[in-house]
């Protein structure tokens, strides 16, 4: 199933059960859950499939696992305590970007698993984070353009862009603009916390880092950031290993001002990663530091 078909569910939701899962700490009884989740005192008797649709599309992801009338964690969710929603987005993600669920990405435009939602998530990232925020009228114009024909439109219609909004930024690679602006789901390419939440699994509070290599591992954990694999192969023209691109620039220069990591600049260092940078056109890191999270 389509993650952006209206039968598929959506991030909150999700959340919802897998929370419910982390606190029971065993398997439950899918109608007990359902009694939890969607008593008939709130559907007022009227039947609703949200939550069949959670559990189906959490199933489809690998987050749980049903057997014998009960539903479990599994997967990347098992070490989910139900009380991190940023623990849940990294799982999350992690499923959504499994390689053996977007095989054929480039080449078979079917709209199954998540492979709507990555194709979409490519196109998005590679648009500008200081540019127009992106919305249903530049996505159905853009998308199409910008993607490798082969793999054809990823979102088909305003309906799934509206739940790309609601994906994007639960992943970590999304964020709905400041201000105001016009247009179906206005939202902006920001996928700082996803490059967060990934810098600080790969690397300890203090350790120093080559910014190429960096660059280079965060591309391949995320590929749909462009350099990335899936972005590649669906036409996303690659930065190149020494250019950081407007992506993940911005995602570095932001965590710097919020102080979670360091750039550094050696003068006598052999490999540099130049970064897009309005302010510095010539803004060039050797190393990156993991400093303190001081944003929790």
């Amino acid at each position: 199933m389509a993650l952006l078909n209206v039968e598929a569910s959506v991030p909150p939701f999700m959340w919802a059960v897998v929370r419910l899962l982390a606190a029971e700490g065993k398997p439950l009884l899918v109608d007990r859950a359902r009694s939890f989740l969607a008593p008939p005192s709130l559907t007022e008797g009227k039947e609703t499939k949200t939550f069949d649709q959670t559990v189906r599309t959490l199933r489809d992801l690998g987050l749980i696992a049903e057997e014998d009338s009960h539903i479990r964690l599994a997967g990347h969710a098992v070490t989910v305590d139900g009380t991190d929603f940023a623990a849940f987005a990294a799982c999350l993600r992690c499923a959504v970007l499994d390689s053996d669920l977007n095989a054929g990405l480039a080449q078979d435009p079917a709209q199954t698993g998540p492979r709507d939602l990555t194709r979409t998530l490519v196109w998005f990232l590679s648009r500008d984070p200081l540019g127009e925020a992106a919305t249903w009228d530049i996505a159905q114009l853009d998308q199409s353009v910008d993607l490798n024909p082969e793999a054809g439109t990823a979102s088909k219609n305003d309906t799934r862009w509206n739940r790309f909004v609601h994906w994007a930024p639960a992943l970590g690679f999304g964020a709905t603009p400041l201000l105001p602006t016009p247009g179906k789901g206005p939202l902006s390419p920001d996928c700082t916390a996803a490059i967060k939440q990934t810098m600080l699994t790969m690397w300890g509070i203090g350790e120093r880092v080559n910014a190429v290599d960096a660059a280079q591992a965060l591309r391949t954990a995320l590929p749909v950031l462009p350099g990335g694999e899936y972005a590649t192969a669906l036409g996303i023209p690659d930065p190149g290993a020494r250019s950081a691109g407007p992506a993940l620039s911005f995602a570095l220069l932001r965590g710097e001002d919020e102080g979670w990591l360091v750039l550094q600049q050696d003068a006598d260092a052999q490999r540099i990663l130049s970064l897009h940078d309005p302010d510095r056109p010539s803004h060039y890191v050797s190393d990156i530091v993991i400093s303190e999270d001081q944003n929790g």
